[in-house]
């Protein structure tokens, strides 16, 4: 056989990178590299629709607004509006530290509001303008917390700044290490449960002084908990106050 017999890609089905491309060989991939492509658009489109809705979160992190209202630190950072109450954190995974002067005063505090189910959170920009007193506005008085009564409800521990709005999905095993983070970091810690109608029904989570959950309870966060507590009202904002002891895992 001569040597230019050995090399012709119809009678040689040898790969040489130099030498033309074997008849059988492109045959194959002409066949099989559309079949593949196909295959993983098929297996992706597959994988997107097993995926849960992460529901209808909004976080506007365009142009800060401005929302005003009366501050008060119990039982976490939050500005009574006339709307309702806005729970305010500061960027990245911490809740604000430097709001106490502001205790009970009529503020303006701008930031990048987030928002879920008519619950509604605001992050405050960076530097000490982010919240000011309106010294001409006269403060409308707060309630002190109200006493419900007790309670056992059933459902996953988030923290509510990344379920409402700055993570998609906020919630579930995949988000746990992180909401465990920003809890530990002065993020509310939140029940999110359901009620008959399957609609869901959020609680901010507190210790019995009000402060924020143990530490003994960030194992439980992610998971389908039972809690069993005292139901208060915060001029709006429900919450729960928690003993360790009142946490476990569901059934």
């Amino acid at each position: 056989m001569s040597e230019r017999t050995e090399n012709h890609p119809s009678t040689n089905d040898l790969y040489v990178n130099y030498l033309p491309m074997p008849r059988r060989h492109a045959r194959f991939l002409r066949v099989a590299l559309p079949a593949a492509l196909w295959l993983l658009v098929g297996a992706a489109l597959a994988w997107a629709l097993t995926q849960r809705d992460p529901g209808g979160a909004v976080w506007d992190d365009g142009r800060p607004v401005q929302i005003r209202g009366v501050l008060s630190t119990r039982p976490c950072a939050v500005l009574h509006t006339d709307e309702g109450p806005v729970l305010l954190v500061e960027v990245g995974k911490h809740g604000p530290r430097r709001l106490g002067a502001f205790e009970g005063a009529m503020c303006a505090a701008s930031g990048w509001p987030l928002r879920r189910d008519g619950r509604r959170m605001l992050e405050l920009e960076p530097g000490d303008n982010a919240v000011r007193v309106e010294a001409a506005t006269p403060p409308r008085p707060l309630d002190g917390p109200r006493v419900l009564g007790p309670v056992m409800l059933r459902g996953e521990i988030v923290d509510a700044k990344c379920f409402l709005g700055a993570m998609k999905p906020g919630d579930g095993k995949t988000h746990k290490e992180c909401a465990t983070l920003c809890i530990r970091g002065g993020i509310p810690a939140m029940l999110v449960s359901h009620g008959a109608d399957g609609a869901p029904v959020y609680h901010i989570l507190t210790a019995m002084d009000d402060g924020p959950i143990d530490a003994s309870i960030h194992p439980l966060i992610a998971d389908l908990v039972e809690i069993r507590g005292e139901l208060i009202d915060w001029n709006g904002l429900r919450a729960v106050r928690i003993e360790p002891s009142g946490v476990r895992r569901a059934n």
